[in-house]
């Protein structure tokens, strides 16, 4: 008996990928099924809608990713142990990504200095190589595929005394259901920066575009990377936009800068009103925009010298209304020991997870933003002391139906 085809289509959609990659020999009918367009997204969002998301961790000197169970308000002992009596909370190690940037250099010939975290979004993570054409890749771990993006047309002329730095982000546009690549190319005379240009690839269409009226009206803003402790934070997608720190060059008055990916327009939030870092050359402190959750985040950290010793007073804001200044809401306010903080991510739960250093030794802390509780931290695994960036991810079939990418 023949089983009709939408039953098919629901039995396949509820299949992991790795059962789907291999069921696409069955025939051709299921071939063209699981890589169709709707498909793919379609299982995706029911992915989303069952709560299938792990936790991707970068490890930056190593250029390593792995994933790990995001199963932290479940207390059943094996993808991890936290509850209210014990000291600390542990998430249970999945498995290890290979980066297919060094793929794609070996095959190439290209030379490089290793590659740069973007983001993540949907499971796709966008890496940006530190080649002489700064190459970026769209990779999805799930299926081992990535799409190389076309080399960029906006450049500055390198001469003495002159310097330009690029930077990207990475998002999702909901409207058109599209993957688009942000990109800024900031040109100093000296140390002053005397103009930028912002340009943005779609995966759908495939090509750089130049946004127009950008160049002069971001100029007198720069970007605030994270002043310690290893790379920069990527920028925080939340509600459609990317988000992150700038300041204006003039003031030094720091902002949240806002770029709505469906629209591309951008726009600018203010900082919490009770922020305590409100300016860009206090070097004593450190402030970045994150995601928890679903909502935009606002973290700052200052070192304080007390007859203890040195201490990190660090503070934490949530928006509950996105757009909304006035709904910026402290999740919390603590002292921990240590001379260097970097916010890692948040879990599904909110449990925010911090990395610091205390006597030149890593270490890890988590606070549940609900009971202000703060423990010591643990990633299982051989390298879980050097993970800088912590993020959703859904296992997923993007890409499987693009013409032009790279199978490693």
């Amino acid at each position: 008996m023949k089983v009709p085809e939408e039953i098919v289509y629901e039995i396949l959609l509820r299949l992991p990928v790795k059962s789907l990659l291999r069921f696409t020999t069955v025939c051709k009918s299921w071939n063209c099924m699981i890589k169709s367009s709707t498909f793919i997204h379609t299982h995706l969002e029911s992915n989303h809608r069952n709560d299938d998301v792990q936790l991707l961790l970068h490890h930056p000197e190593l250029d390593l990713y792995s994933l790990y169970r995001d199963e932290d308000n479940k207390d059943d002992g094996r993808a991890c142990a936290s509850s209210s009596s014990s000291s600390y909370t542990r998430i249970e190690y999945s498995t290890d990504l290979d980066s297919p940037y060094a793929f794609y250099a070996e095959r190439t010939g290209t030379k490089s200095w290793g590659c740069e975290f973007v983001g993540t979004c949907n499971g796709l993570v966008c890496l940006a190589g530190k080649d002489i054409d700064l190459t970026a890749l769209l990779w999805n771990p799930s299926i081992r595929k990535f799409v190389v993006l076309p080399k960029s047309g906006v450049t500055f002329c390198h001469e003495y005394d002159h310097r330009d730095v690029t930077s990207f982000a990475f998002g999702y546009d909901r409207r058109a259901n599209d993957y688009k690549v942000l990109r800024r190319v900031s040109y100093f005379l000296r140390d002053p920066l005397v103009s930028c240009q912002y340009e943005i690839w779609s995966l759908a269409k495939g090509s750089w575009k130049t946004l127009m009226n950008t160049a002069n009206d971001r100029h007198q803003e720069r970007d605030i990377g994270n002043r310690y402790f290893e790379s920069g934070h990527p920028p925080a997608f939340v509600n459609g936009a990317l988000h992150w720190l700038q300041a204006n060059v003039s003031t030094w008055n720091i902002s949240v800068v806002s770029f709505d990916m469906s629209g591309e327009v951008f726009g600018e939030i203010a900082i919490p009103p009770k922020a305590e870092t409100r300016k860009c050359f206090d070097f004593n402190r450190h402030c970045v925009v994150s995601r928890c959750r679903e909502s935009l985040a606002f973290f700052e950290s200052c070192r304080e010298r007390r007859e203890s010793g040195l201490v990190l007073r660090m503070n934490m804001w949530v928006m509950e209304e996105y757009g909304v200044a006035k709904s910026w809401t402290k999740l919390f306010a603590i002292c921990l020991e240590g001379s260097i903080c970097r916010l890692v991510g948040c879990s599904k739960s909110g449990e925010v997870v911090l990395k610091l250093k205390v006597d030149d030794i890593v270490e890890y802390q988590s606070v549940n933003t609900k009971t202000k509780q703060v423990k010591n931290f643990h990633f299982e695994g051989e390298c879980s002391t050097y993970y800088s960036v912590m993020d959703a991810f859904t296992e997923n079939l993007l890409l499987l139906d693009q013409p032009k990418v790279f199978t490693y």
